[in-house]
């Protein structure tokens, strides 16, 4: 799935470059993820199907299957560091396709909250017990193992299966609860990558893909921040941001609405000011989400 991913990020450089033949094969293989999805395959207590599985060479799917072995239940550790859970949803380039499979918005928003909610829980599998499943339940939320990298890109996929407050709900959970005096970072800061979600969803920003031209937009948690470039500024404001106003009913860029819920890098970096309405209500978070596209990049 990682490498899917890479396909595609690479593709999006390759088309820039105007290197189609190459863009165009890239495209392609990246749209494999869908043949390693079981729309029929469960676990835990929810109910919801669907999971990405290990195939064997001849493209049946590896017949035993645990939603929560860590490493998988095979003998190649085929979900690394994470288990089928925290990879169910490893498609942040193509939530349109994913919504698809799943049968629909609903069912994929359905899916998604699952994993918020649904008790904390962990089996060794193959990988055996590393501080990557104990920190899961000391230190996270549902299935949500927000202290390793498998799954920074959750809770920006809601707004790709139609349903961005109740992303900008959870975005606004983990913002306030698993960085702090308890944990400090719920897990390893590997590359960086726990200060630079922080930093970022704290904005209410996220690039979801990368080489994409969009950053998303989550749900910011300070009321006003500045950003300062070499040339120039982005103010960053949120009058009425509060613990219970984690939702957005309008955000705009320099005065124009952005419905779709994302902004070009390339306005980004001109300066200007980002200013978000704030709202308790999710259902005028959800009425003001208009997309033209829910593809990622």
């Amino acid at each position: 799935l990682n490498y899917y991913l890479a396909d595609y990020s690479i593709a999006l450089a390759a088309q820039k470059l105007g290197l189609k033949e190459d863009a165009n094969t890239l495209f392609k293989r990246a749209a494999n993820w869908k043949l390693l999805f079981d729309k029929n395959a469960r676990g835990g207590s929810h109910g919801v199907p669907g999971f990405f599985r290990p195939k064997y060479t001849n493209g049946t799917f590896v017949q035993e299957f645990d939603a929560f072995a860590w490493g998988g239940t095979g003998t190649n550790s085929e979900y690394t560091e994470a288990s089928a859970y925290q990879y169910r949803f490893y498609v942040p380039h193509d939530p349109k396709g994913l919504k698809e499979l799943y049968g629909g918005g609903d069912v994929l928003c359905s899916a998604l909250e699952e994993m918020m909610t649904h008790p904390p829980t962990f089996h060794e599998g193959n990988w055996g017990l590393h501080h990557e499943q104990t920190e899961l339940v000391g230190n996270c939320f549902g299935e949500y193992e927000h202290n390793n990298q498998p799954v920074h890109h959750v809770l920006y996929m809601f707004k790709g299966a139609g349903c961005p407050a109740q992303g900008q709900k959870w975005l606004r959970y983990a913002t306030e609860h698993l960085y702090g005096r308890k944990t400090g970072f719920s897990g390893d800061e590997d590359n960086g990558e726990m200060s630079s979600w922080y930093v970022l969803s704290a904005l209410g920003l996220y690039q979801l893909v990368p080489a994409s031209p969009y950053y998303e937009i989550g749900s910011p948690l300070f009321k006003n921040a500045t950003i300062s470039l070499q040339n120039t500024t982005i103010r960053i404001l949120a009058p009425g941001n509060s613990a219970e106003t984690p939702y957005i009913a309008n955000v705009t860029w320099n005065g124009t609405p952005l419905p779709e819920l994302r902004i070009k890098f390339k306005d980004l970096i001109q300066g200007g000011e980002l200013s978000y309405t704030m709202t308790s209500n999710p259902d005028e978070a959800n009425a003001f989400f208009k997309p033209k596209d829910t593809h990622a990049a």
